[in-house]
């Protein structure tokens, strides 16, 4: 049945685009929260999925808290796809995005070195906000990302990329490092997910977190070390009210080998991913249980959330 899956995620797709022309945004957001609670209830693997990556965030919460944070994981989830669906309408404008940016001197200053810089985020909040409102600020700017293997957001991504004049870099693709070397030695700005989207048990490199242990790229800081750019932390996450804001860290600085980088920038992440666990938007049992790690397969659900 796997061969139905794209056809039936390009009718689905098909069937969001006439929902997002004729409905109102607040309906769409409305109707995105109530399929996220339908979701989790009647879809078991993500259910066992969303549960085990609580019982990390949350290590002293209850079975009911951890419902409700799946569900708001899945609404998050549902609201990214919605903004994408409806943006730019949906976004917030360059200049009240820019006045609720804390640490913009860190990008300014790690940007006048001239070496360019690797802008580094997780699956959280709206990662993809972030590149589009620095339009026409830092330039040349790309995304460098990989393909959604079921191609639902794929195309709408890519037109609002586009449409910021931000350039895409698919890491699926030969010598895609030659491409993000090459807009770093101009100077620019080039933005990544440093987690994994999905689940693979052959990318990354495990490293302690949040008394686990778990898979994050290291190619970044690879290109980083070789080309003399620094890495600049960077994430955007919504208040109380839902409202976008941007939080800038200061850069790191290529220096040590590849684990120091990565034990440094690991330790960013897990900073964030504790103080935001709703917004991080893993669908995948995201730690490596021991039995996983010797036999190089997927991570899954451990057995107290099956």
């Amino acid at each position: 049945m796997a061969w139905l899956l794209k056809p039936l995620m390009a009718l689905v797709l098909l069937w969001a685009r006439f929902e997002a022309a004729v409905l109102p945004v607040s309906w769409l957001y409305s109707m995105g929260r109530a399929s996220a609670r339908t979701l989790y209830l009647w879809a078991p693997s993500l259910r066992r999925a969303l549960q085990a990556n609580a019982l990390r965030l949350l290590p002293e919460a209850t079975p009911l808290e951890r419902r409700r944070h799946g569900i708001r994981v899945l609404e998050g989830f549902s609201r990214f796809f919605v903004e994408l669906l409806t943006a730019p309408d949906t976004y917030p404008t360059q200049e009240a995005f820019l006045a609720r940016v804390e640490g913009l001197d860190h990008a300014k200053e790690a940007g006048a070195r001239g070496q360019g810089v690797i802008g580094i985020s997780l699956h959280m909040g709206n990662m993809e906000l972030g590149p589009m409102l620095l339009d026409g600020l830092v330039g040349p700017m790309a995304v460098v990302y990989r393909k959604d293997p079921f191609g639902l957001v794929e195309g709408m991504r890519s037109r609002a990329r586009l449409a910021h004049n931000v350039q895409e870099i698919d890491t699926g693709t030969r010598l895609f490092g030659v491409r993000v070397l090459e807009i770093l030695r101009n100077g620019g700005f080039c933005f990544l997910a440093g987690d994994l989207g999905f689940p693979e048990a052959t990318r990354g490199r495990l490293y302690p977190f949040l008394g686990g242990q778990a898979r994050f790229l290291v190619w970044p800081a690879r290109l980083a070390i070789a080309s003399g750019a620094p890495i600049l932390p960077c994430f955007v996450l919504r208040d109380s009210k839902g409202e976008y804001f941007a939080r800038i860290e200061p850069a790191l600085e290529p220096e040590g080998d590849l684990d120091d980088l990565m034990e440094r920038l690991v330790g960013i992440y897990e900073r964030y991913v504790r103080a935001y666990p709703d917004q991080w938007l893993i669908l995948h049992p995201y730690w490596v249980e021991r039995s996983s790690r010797r036999e190089g397969r997927v991570p899954t659900a451990p057995a107290e959330v099956r």
